[in-house]
């Protein structure tokens, strides 16, 4: 019977380990493929203690565990050792043919902003959880990201490893309870956008029209106030989907100006991202009158504008373009500021409270727009359409706040009507 090999403290080696002369264990496997492999320690066990000079490092009893563990569930561990966070967001894009120019552009930008410099290079077998965790924590509380945007982070990092995990290269997504438990040590104020006021609704666009600088556009903030659209959808709006006899808007697409994957900006159409998008809205009056008004300017001569086929575009600039989102966004800030410092003069003069317009937004005024349509009562379900909402609760959330006021003033209309004491 042939004698046990043991190491220099007399422990019996099990099959695949050895011991240097310098003190150092080794354990030698083969995998899947028939290759040979070999790993090292200095501890054979986790309660070894190093001697000076030596690296720390785990356990190889500890490496042999997982890795046979491994071998015997045919995952890819070499693998996880050689492939790096960049390799896996590199294939992840390769595979991804069926994302739109605009999603692609967004997964490349918040990668290469907020993921690559953290964790791009590090093996995919060695990121941990909480350093994921740690990701959306910089982004956050240092960087200063909205919150939605580390939620898209998360989305791309989850996406990446759960590529791993299919292909065995990888047990478990280490990104599947981080955002999680992200959101439970963080305290994520996401911008609170409240909707305009019945009042400030009218001083905002009762100064557009009375503006000599911004009146050109009345028609573009009176559509946006009297359909909801979005603004991509208000830009991207053609006379063809206008239909005057039945006071229908057809929304189809959208139209934007953001930068490509080759880094230039340019005009594109893209298609709502849900069948929800695909939707028709009643005209009012005051949109049907501002669309016509906006029919009747004096068009440019210059080329016809047309993006991926399309044209007739209803709001166009004086250069015959379509206005882009930037700019009417500018446009609103200097719409507000130009309000409230008037305002605040008028109220100077006349010695009594200004009432100043807040920070607004064409998605606060798409807001707004179903805020009123909320406070009249109007049925869940047709409000859900108009606005294009995949999921009802995003129209339940709007109803939950318009009646939050009208709560009181119905609960308190009651008052002394009934005994109660």
């Amino acid at each position: 019977m042939s004698e046990k090999r043991r190491d220099s403290k007399g422990r019996v080696l099990r099959n695949g380990e050895s011991q240097r002369s310098d003190g150092k264990y080794m354990f030698r496997y083969t995998d899947g493929t028939g290759e040979r492999h070999t790993v090292y320690s200095w501890k054979l066990v986790s309660t070894d203690k190093l001697k000076e000079g030596q690296r720390d490092s785990q356990a190889l009893r500890d490496m042999e565990k997982r890795i046979l563990k491994d071998l015997d569930d045919s995952i890819k561990t070499r693998d996880a050792e050689h492939t790096t966070v960049d390799d896996l967001f590199d294939q992840f894009m390769d595979i991804r043919k069926d994302l739109r120019e605009s999603s692609r552009c967004c997964y490349n930008d918040i990668y290469r902003k907020h993921i690559k410099p953290v964790i791009g290079h590090r093996p995919i077998g060695r990121v941990k959880p909480t350093e994921i965790q740690k990701l959306y924590q910089i982004m956050v509380s240092e960087s200063g990201v909205n919150p939605t945007t580390a939620q898209k982070a998360h989305s791309i990092i989850y996406q990446l490893f759960e590529n791993a995990v299919m292909d065995n290269i990888i047990r478990v997504n280490p990104a599947s309870n981080a955002f999680r438990n992200f959101r439970k040590t963080a305290e994520l104020n996401p911008a609170c956008r409240e909707p305009l006021t019945v009042e400030q609704q009218e001083l905002f666009i009762d100064y557009i029209y009375a503006s000599e600088k911004y009146n050109r556009m009345a028609n573009l903030f009176t559509v946006l106030l009297g359909t909801g659209m979005r603004i991509g959808e208000a830009l991207g709006l053609r006379w063809c989907d206008c239909d005057f006899e039945e006071g229908i808007i057809h929304v189809t697409h959208a139209l934007l100006y953001k930068q490509g994957e080759d880094g230039n900006y340019r005009y594109r159409i893209s298609a709502p991202k849900t069948e929800a998008g695909f939707r028709e809205i009643p005209m009012f009056d005051e949109v049907k009158a501002a669309l016509q008004r906006e029919r009747g300017k004096r068009k440019s001569k210059k080329k016809k504008f047309v993006v991926d086929g399309y044209s007739d575009f209803v709001f166009l600039n004086n250069n015959g373009q379509v206005y882009t989102q930037s700019f009417v966004y500018d446009t609103i800030q200097g719409i507000t500021t130009s309000y409230n410092k008037e305002e605040y003069a008028k109220a100077l003069e006349e010695k009594r409270e200004p009432c100043y317009l807040p920070k607004i937004s064409a998605h606060i005024l798409r807001h707004t727009f179903c805020t009123r349509m909320c406070e009249q009562n109007i049925n869940i379900k047709v409000l859900q359409d108009v606005m294009g909402h995949r999921n009802i609760r995003t129209t339940m959330e709007t109803y939950a706040k318009a009646f939050r006021d009208k709560k009181v003033e119905a609960v308190m209309a009651l008052n002394g009507t009934f005994k109660i004491s």
